[in-house]
């Protein structure tokens, strides 16, 4: 039998897993009344206590302490107070995640040290058609003659590209940013191990969203950004893990004064932090990690089994509802059927996906496309619900029956 509206709300109101997860999603702000917001893929929701967060270091921090809030308030340790709240979301250990900088330095930053780890070795194999911030990084690194590429066009190449034994890192990205198709990170880790490289993991479109093992499948290195699913908000800083078994091997490739082994010494020569510490580099964000500060509450109380649980609840949900609700229209299904392949996001791929997802958001659907047909459907765990899974395709089914997507002023560029 089709998915009726009394489904949905029965799913939201009879899971008793559900339930304790869906309540935290009134810790965060709604945004604009009315509105569906299907872009945690994108940006994630505010926690409600972010702009509290963000005042008391402006008033207390900023305007009164000043320079004494780095020994009076908790500044200098969010780097790592971050990152021990939200490890047991991607199956680390505490003391090995550090939110700081953003995606790309943090990757580049690991790519290098894998680099060195490596040596002699000196190639990356990565995805042709990575995120391209991915691509470029390495890229950089082969134009300065640190490096050499080899691409490769999916997981199944894999063992191929290691074949030669001058493999140094593999950098993936556990779930594709376009379809969401989620990488057996435990099968290519150990393809990976048994060729004698490193695996380098970008956990942007899954941290926060589905289960993740680091330390369980024996990955070496990650990276991730804070302002998806993890809802540190704009800009948010990223982290980075790295195993600890490499966590002294080499020295990092930026040298920074908040990664010395001392960091107020003022020595005239660096010495590495221990551990992960040494891949911090200058001064913390502190206006961003406190709105960060506001989301790490909330994960260090989710349990991450049931949240992978509620987000393949969601994610099948979905799917069934599009598979019921617009199978008469060219819309077909590109993210994996298998919760186990799929990552946060469901995608769609539509030729009009760009204009239909602003006819979306003009309607108060929020979604995102990407080029060239993709139109993505971010799922919070904690914020949506399965009634807001039913009433946003209703919108999708009427938008697609009258055909109003189809007007010029939905042909604009839109992010």
């Amino acid at each position: 039998m089709p998915l009726t509206l009394a489904d949905c709300m029965h799913l939201d109101a009879h899971n008793p897993g559900h339930i304790r997860l869906a309540q935290m999603g009134d810790r965060f702000d709604p945004g604009t009344p009315g509105t569906l917001y299907f872009d945690a893929n994108s940006i994630g929701p505010m926690p409600r206590m972010a702009p509290l967060k963000m005042q008391t270091v402006l008033q207390d921090g900023w305007a009164k302490a000043r320079r004494r809030s780095w020994n009076e308030l908790d500044w200098l340790e969010q780097p790592r107070t971050l990152g021990a709240s939200m490890a047991h979301l991607i199956g680390a250990g505490s003391n090995d995640v550090r939110v700081t900088d953003t995606t790309s330095i943090n990757q580049y930053k690991l790519l290098r040290y894998a680099l060195s780890v490596a040596a002699p070795r000196r190639v990356i194999v990565l995805e042709r058609h990575v995120f391209p911030s991915n691509r470029y990084v390495a890229e950089a690194i082969a134009r300065e003659h640190l490096a050499e590429l080899r691409f490769i066009d999916d997981a199944s190449d894999l063992r191929a590209a290691l074949a030669p034994q001058d493999v140094a890192v593999v950098a993936l990205s556990h779930v594709d940013y376009r379809s969401s198709t989620r990488l057996d990170m435990a099968a290519l880790n150990r393809c990976i191990r048994e060729a004698g490289a490193m695996s380098l993991w970008d956990l942007s479109h899954s941290a926060g969203a589905v289960a993740i093992a680091l330390v369980q499948s024996e990955a070496d290195l990650a990276v991730g950004c804070g302002y998806k699913y993890l809802c540190g908000g704009p800009g948010a800083p990223a982290f980075l893990y790295i195993h600890p078994r490499w966590a002294d091997a080499a020295w990092p490739a930026i040298s920074g004064w908040m990664g010395h082994a001392d960091t107020f010494a003022f020595e005239p020569n660096y010495r590495p932090g221990a551990g992960a510490d040494r891949f911090l580099v200058g001064t913390p964000a502190v206006l961003a990690n406190a709105a960060f500060s506001a989301a790490a509450e909330l994960w260090r109380e989710v349990d991450p089994l049931a949240l992978d649980q509620r987000h393949r609840s969601l994610t099948d949900t979905l799917i069934q509802l599009f598979d019921e609700q617009c199978a008469t229209w060219p819309l077909h299904l590109s993210s994996p059927r298998s919760h186990a392949h799929r990552g946060g996001h469901v995608a769609l791929q539509f030729d009009g996906a760009a204009a239909l997802a602003q006819a979306l958001v003009e309607q108060g659907v929020i979604v995102s496309s990407r080029k060239p047909d993709a139109l993505r459907w971010g799922v919070h765990p904690l914020t949506t619900t399965h009634q807001q899974l039913w009433s946003a395709v209703q919108v999708l089914r009427q938008l697609l029956v009258s055909g109003s997507w189809q007007d010029t002023r939905f042909e604009r560029p839109m992010v």
